[in-house]
């Protein structure tokens, strides 16, 4: 491997001259709860008995820590065990999946939900098995990575980036796509990640819904909305409950404003029933615990 080593050597040196490569992970080696007035502190490799706040986390509510918590996740492990040990069509689905999915799909007024390992993964589980060789994905030039990879997987017959919260640039993406598919995916984040901003929901809704008749298969809206959920709207309802609209498939994250793992999707039964035959994220992986 001596040639494929040297290739992927001179790649990291390019990312050590670009400035981009993001080197050493910082290795945490022991959280230290609240006591009193004082927040919770971590402890890092190599830095001995030095306390450090956290300040880069996506643990919004600090639910991470939460005792009720911790107490629940370890009544589960001594209840089921510390996995699964199967995906969840063969005997991998247990009580608390279930109730889980319900759970979520209700917060949400959702008629049915599933969970995945991640956000990440819920989104590369769910855009290509919507996609078809006559789809447009419309997407926002600020979207997530996920979305971006995404994408690429689902190979739809147009792509289309309209430049960031643009609804002008939205409408002509609408416009082109009608011309040409059958089908249209209008994908954004709900807060994006990087600037704090917000998808203007209600509007894209309004567009939306002014050219679905020109799609034979309509055109429905994809939010993922991971940064928002738990931790924006007055009761945490996230982007759709500021914006006023609704996505048509929702996605978000249980590792961050919720403190825990994994991601998910709500949306109609017909339309989750659907992704739990074809969604290989979710038919091939085993689920969370």
């Amino acid at each position: 491997m001596n040639r494929l080593e040297g290739a992927l050597a001179r790649e990291l040196s390019a990312l050590d001259d670009a400035g981009t490569r993001k080197g050493a992970e910082t290795v945490v080696t022991r959280v230290l709860p609240a006591s009193g007035e004082r927040g919770p502190r971590v402890l890092l490799e190599g830095e001995g008995d030095r306390a450090f706040l956290r300040m880069n986390s996506n643990g919004y509510l600090g639910l991470s820590l939460d005792p009720d918590v911790i107490a629940a996740e370890e009544k589960a492990a001594q209840t089921f065990g510390a996995g699964p040990q199967a995906v969840r069509f063969i005997s991998g689905t247990f009580t608390p999946h279930v109730s889980l999915e319900r759970r979520l799909a209700s917060f949400h007024d959702r008629e049915a939900g599933m969970i995945f390992s991640s956000a990440y993964a819920t989104v590369m589980g769910v855009i290509a098995p919507l996609t078809t060789p006559e789809t447009a994905i419309i997407s926002d030039a600020l979207n997530h990575n996920c979305i971006i990879n995404a994408t690429r997987l689902a190979q739809p017959r147009e792509k289309i980036v309209y430049p960031h919260l643009s609804m002008d640039e939205l409408r002509a993406a609408l416009e082109r796509a009608a011309a040409t598919c059958r089908r249209a995916l209008v994908v954004t984040d709900g807060v994006f990640s990087m600037r704090g901003d917000h998808a203007p929901l209600d509007e894209i809704a309004a567009l939306v819904a002014a050219y679905d008749e020109r799609f034979a298969e309509n055109a429905v809206i994809v939010v993922d909305d991971s940064h928002g959920v738990g931790a924006f709207g007055a009761s945490g309802r996230g982007t759709e409950e500021v914006a006023g609209a609704r996505a048509d498939l929702l996605i978000a994250t249980l590792g961050k404003a919720f403190g825990v793992n994994g991601g998910y999707a709500v949306g109609s039964g017909t339309l989750v029933d659907y992704l739990r035959e074809t969604a290989p994220f979710y038919v091939y992986s085993n689920p969370i615990t």
